[in-house]
């Protein structure tokens, strides 16, 4: 594909995909606002202050109420503060103006569940998973809900998927590993543990530290890959 052809194709793509936003989302976040989402998220995905990170991302809300990813970055920190009604309110939210956001509708399900809303919970991760990512951490987030759903075949699926794509991702291994010691298939959690001792990925002291994990600590096909 020739640079000019390239360049039409994406032009094209980019105008078809912005026609199909409401004029909220197509409008570009303001600079200052803009600042305060990317430290909003730092903060939150560093761990340092749950509190600065809520601060930063109300300020975005205050002056875009409809930005579908200020929504989703909120909701998730609001559970983190066990304010599960106002993020389930957030997750509603940025699902009606991104609805084929596969994210959003994880963050909606993982919301709907702590909130005790099973049925929409099952349905927002079934809604997830119809949205097409090829992420591996988008798999295993995928994996972690439906476990908590009581899904576990739906968890091993997702936990496959997620290691097919990165098979150098740790957690995947783990998460996999997970969801075999809770179908009681220790032998199939331990190959997988294994497995990726084997290829030095994996930190011996969070299997031995995990609540689920350290059930395979002594089985005898991870001998002497712990110490």
């Amino acid at each position: 594909m020739s640079g000019n052809t390239w360049r039409r194709w994406a032009s094209a793509l980019v105008l078809g995909t912005a026609l199909l936003l409401p004029a909220s989302a197509q409008e570009l976040r303001p600079p200052d606002l803009d600042v305060q989402f990317h430290r909003a998220e730092t903060a939150w995905k560093s761990g340092a202050s749950v509190l600065e990170a809520k601060a930063r991302v109300d300020r975005v809300l205050n002056g875009r109420p409809n930005d579908s990813e200020a929504l989703k970055l909120r909701a998730q920190i609001l559970m983190s503060m066990d304010r599960h009604g106002e993020a389930l309110r957030d997750a509603k939210q940025a699902v009606q103006l991104a609805h084929d956001d596969g994210e959003a509708y994880l963050i909606l399900s993982e919301a709907a569940r702590l909130s005790g809303e099973q049925n929409l919970a099952v349905e927002s991760l079934d809604a997830a998973a119809g949205r097409v990512m090829e992420d591996a951490e988008f798999h295993i987030r995928l994996s972690w809900n439906a476990a908590l759903l009581g899904q576990l075949d739906r968890s091993e699926a997702y936990a496959r998927i997620a290691l097919a794509l990165d098979p150098l991702r740790a957690p995947a291994y783990y998460q996999l590993a997970r969801v075999f010691v809770r179908k009681e298939q220790l032998d199939d959690g331990a190959a997988i543990l294994e497995r990726g001792l084997r290829q030095e990925l994996l930190d011996p002291l969070v299997i031995e530290s995990d609540t689920l994990l350290s059930r395979l600590a002594a089985h005898d096909a991870l001998a002497g890959l712990l110490e």
